[in-house]
């Protein structure tokens, strides 16, 4: 056999990785799962072995989309949980593979996603679109983007996923499995923005020569013979220091002390400026060798002498304009410039710097948030955006009519982060965008600005003609957590059209009825928890298992009471549903 072939036959086998069940399997949702998976499976080892153009890599790929759209005309969703090295439909693992290099599973665990949920109705494009992000994620440069940064990115329609990393706020719909984790996630707090970024560990006692020589001697071992040059220990020593002194700038700006000691000394008028001036040489010195950190104290210092010293008018007004000049709109770019060149800064010292600028900076950071090609960069920015702007929406608003759209988002997100209700006829201009991801950002914002004006926004969008929008907005309903918006939720979820809604939209909303915890809801859940099917019993399962989880999260004793009952029904999707449901009530040990 050609060793080609051979080859193909091996990159393409899953013997090793698809997980086999024990006996003869009967379960007709798992059998399809287990091919579906192998489908997946298949096609990602195919788009690695072959290249983009080849017939076999399209023909993979058809072959996927078919079993996507056989499975989910079946079954409403397909969802996947990702362990560290495998992957498991409903608790059964149907692939493994511990090979960091080539497992699919270790590709998505390592850069925090758990979950991935294939919803009814997806799209040919949306198929190809995960692959392509499974295939990008392989060579993804980690201290830029993350699968789950592609993911969002990508702004699937039916594709959705549950993580671990914090800033997936504009993702998908993320639905606790159990009263618990909503309780725990009742009182809001805006989604932190933090960037890791991994860094190279120093050993004990070791300096910045000891790894740097080794770079320099690479391709020439015999400067490592030091008595070439007859060199003794301590003229070696020596001159390991020397060098390790001109490595480390340090020593250079170590004059800022000398430089704050005589602003804090000085009383004339020209040397004060002098000293300022040098000052702002030093912030430019630090900033062009992108040392963030350094440059956010020289500015927290700055700070310290405006509220601290008992300075005379001219000197407050010198400092001040220092300070001013920080975020100038020549710097903002000259910062722009750094982030396009250098790939290893540190982004949460780029942040403590940013949010110490004046509002002058503001405009010179949106020109470059439109910019910048780093999604985690522009998460930064964004963050720092919202501190600055917190008094300054006016600087904002003139950018929402921008003709990017992805400006346009970003924008519409640090005004929610601002949550200002001035901001809300902006935002509501906002939600006839003409793009959906724009819109749904705006949806999200609302959740974040709250008031009155914003639940009535967030109400009319339960009515809308995108169902993730209509997710997110009875998810910001439940999460205020008021009865003004659970009359608008429960007509939705008596209409007759809610039951055709996917699951996702379905749990979302009786998961909105049950953060309310408004006893009010009971009589309706109760009857549609009862209700007869008329139209199939797998949507009828979906409605009444929606409904006693809503009962299990309203702290009423009437409520539990339905539940305890509805466990002891001769109708199987009645007991089933109420049965899991209590077991979501926590206990009075652990509400204690």
């Amino acid at each position: 056999m050609p060793e080609d072939i051979l080859g193909e036959k091996k990159a393409l086998d899953l013997g090793a990785e698809m997980v086999l069940s024990e006996g003869v399997e009967t379960d007709e949702e798992l059998i399809l799962a287990r091919e579906l998976t192998a489908s997946i499976v298949k096609t990602v080892k195919a788009v690695r072995f072959y290249p983009p153009d080849n017939p076999t890599v399209k023909g993979f790929r058809d072959q996927l989309t078919k079993k996507f759209n056989f499975f989910l005309n079946k079954y409403p969703s397909f969802i996947l949980q990702v362990g560290e090295y495998d992957l498991s439909f409903k608790g059964k693992i149907l692939y493994e593979n511990r090979d960091m290099k080539s497992s699919l599973s270790f590709i998505l665990y390592k850069d925090g996603v758990r979950e991935i949920r294939f919803m009814r109705g997806l799209e040919d494009w949306e198929v190809q679109g995960f692959i392509d992000v499974i295939k990008g994620g392989e060579n993804i440069n980690e201290l830029e983007d993350d699968i789950v940064t592609l993911l969002w990115e990508k702004d699937f329609l039916h594709i959705s996923y549950l993580a671990t990393d914090e800033f997936l706020e504009d993702k998908p719909i993320l639905i606790p499995e159990n009263v618990e984790q909503f309780r725990a996630n009742l009182i809001f707090k805006p989604i932190g923005h933090e960037v890791e970024v991994d860094i190279v560990e120093e050993g004990e006692g070791e300096t910045d020569l000891d790894r740097i020589l080794p770079k320099l001697m690479k391709g020439r071992p015999f400067l490592m013979d030091r008595n070439v040059y007859f060199l003794t220990h301590e003229e070696v020593e020596k001159l390991k220091k020397e060098v390790e002194a001109e490595i480390d700038p340090t020593f250079v700006f170590n004059i800022s002390d000398v430089l704050f000691e005589i602003l804090a000394l000085e009383r004339s008028r020209e040397p004060y400026q002098d000293t300022a001036n040098l000052l702002n040489r030093i912030l430019d010195s630090l900033l062009g060798l992108s040392d963030f950190k350094r440059a956010s104290d020289l500015l927290q210092r700055l700070y310290i002498i405006l509220k601290t010293y008992d300075l005379k008018d001219w000197q407050r007004e010198i400092i001040q304009k220092l300070i001013h000049s920080a975020g100038d709109e020549q710097r903002i770019e000259r910062i722009g410039k750094i982030l396009e060149k250098d790939e290893m800064i540190q982004l949460d010292d780029l942040n403590h710097y940013l949010v110490l600028l004046q509002q002058n900076s503001i405009k010179p950071l949106i020109k470059l948030l439109g910019e910048v090609k780093n999604s985690k960069t522009r998460r930064v920015i964004c963050d720092a955006l919202a501190e600055i702007g917190k008094n300054s929406i006016e600087l904002f608003t003139p950018f929402i009519d921008d003709k990017r759209w992805f400006l346009v988002r970003n924008i519409t997100y640090i005004l929610g982060r601002i949550g200002k209700e001035q901001s809300v006829p902006y935002v509501q201009k906002i939600l006839n965008h003409q793009d959906p991801r724009v819109r749904r950002e705006a949806i999200l914002a609302l959740g974040l600005i709250g008031g009155q004006k914003a639940v009535s926004l967030l109400i009319r969008a339960l009515t809308n003609g995108d169902p993730k929008i209509r997710a997110i907005a009875a998810i910001n309903l439940g999460k205020f957590g008021k009865s003004a918006g659970l009359n608008a939720l429960l007509e939705s979820v008596q209409s007759k059209d809610f039951q055709k809604r996917d699951s996702m939209e379905i749990k979302a909303f009786f998961d909105a009825i049950g953060m309310i915890g408004s006893a009010e809801a009971i009589p309706v859940l109760k009857e549609l928890l009862e209700k007869k099917s008329w139209f199939g019993r797998g949507v009828t399962d979906e409605i009444r298992i929606g409904a006693a989880n809503a009962l299990a999260m309203i702290p009423s004793s009437d409520a539990k009471a339905i539940l305890e009952k509805g466990s002891n029904s001769r109708d199987e999707s009645i007991k089933n549903a109420c049965s899991l449901a209590l077991k979501n009530i926590p206990s009075k040990e652990q509400t204690a």
